[in-house]
């Protein structure tokens, strides 16, 4: 059996007044606190990469748990904004940073706020069918690269973060259900151009609202569980407004579904690993995650503690 054994996370030490950013926007500061709901946001300097921060972040695992770097088998890294314009994989790269074993595999997906959902499904599935045993899972996503410094909608709105996730056959969690989508036709509400990251806001908004909410409810539904039943709610941190009615929508209960992303802002596939690393000292018992955005994509799944023999 394989799983989550513990999470941890990075964010870069340069930072944005998204207070400040709203002024040279002219836009509202009450509605920057209030709907977007970011007052600052970590960006990466010039020293920063997707391999130094992955890495940064495999260095705060190393101080909660025990880790063999001799003993990892597989490395997965999630980014849409990969070093070297993707060439070689980042993953590669990030296994030389961590000077692993050569009897690793790697690999790179390319997903954005869904990421997560996936790649933590995709690196479970791989291991199993490889009989192995630990892996690491990475996502970082520095949207800052891409940023239109002029686009309000997008430069108000996204932060920089890394996370990694420790796979192993000795488990904290385990996968109980899941649920993956998608809706091609809507990819234009969140896409690159030449002039870097557009993003229709009201169409993703509708599209939280309408497809999250049943998707999470199908999710329940197959595991034969209600939201009594589900101790933590991990929602992607778009944003505060679009979180407080996916939320509401789904039949949620407000105290169960944490909405963190005053410092952070909107870290893509980073969002909810960082979440989730705050939680897990309160030891849930079942966590039910959501990640919703680029593609249109939106995956849901719910994970539950294994219980010690």
């Amino acid at each position: 059996m394989l799983g989550i054994q513990s999470v941890a996370s990075y964010l870069p030490k340069g930072r944005v007044d998204n207070l400040k950013q709203a002024d040279r926007f002219e836009t509202d500061r009450e509605f920057v606190e209030q709907k977007i709901g970011v007052a600052t946001l970590p960006r990466f300097e010039e020293t920063d990469s997707v391999v130094s921060a992955s890495a940064a972040a495999f260095d705060r695992l190393c101080e909660k748990v025990q880790t063999d770097k001799s003993e990892i088998e597989c490395v997965v890294l999630c980014t849409q904004n990969p070093d070297k314009g993707g060439l070689p994989h980042n993953s590669a790269l990030v296994h030389a940073a961590l000077e692993l074993s050569e009897d690793c595999a790697c690999f790179d997906i390319g997903l954005g706020c869904s990421g997560y959902v996936y790649g933590l499904s995709v690196i479970q599935s791989f291991m199993a069918a490889n009989g192995m045993k630990k892996g690491l899972l990475f996502t970082c996503d520095p949207y800052s690269r891409i940023l239109d410094p002029e686009d309000k909608n997008t430069c108000l709105l996204f932060g920089d973060a890394a996370s990694v996730t420790y796979i192993t056959d000795t488990p904290r969690y385990k996968l109980a259900s899941a649920k993956f989508s998608t809706k091609g036709t809507g990819s234009e509400a969140l896409q690159k151009t030449e002039h870097g990251l557009e993003m229709n806001g009201r169409a993703v908004f509708n599209f939280a609202l309408q497809d999250v909410p049943k998707q999470i409810k199908r999710t329940l539904a197959s595991a034969e569980l209600t939201a009594d039943d589900i101790d933590l709610f991990l929602l992607h941190q778009g944003s505060r407004f679009m979180l407080e009615n996916t939320i509401k929508r789904a039949g949620i209960p407000a105290e169960k579904a944490p909405i963190r992303l005053s410092e952070t802002g909107n870290t893509v596939s980073s969002s909810i690993p960082l979440l989730m690393e705050a939680e897990l000292d309160n030891n849930p018992r079942r966590i039910l995650m959501s990640g919703f955005g680029v593609g249109l994509s939106w995956a849901t799944a719910i994970y539950e503690e294994v219980k010690p023999n």
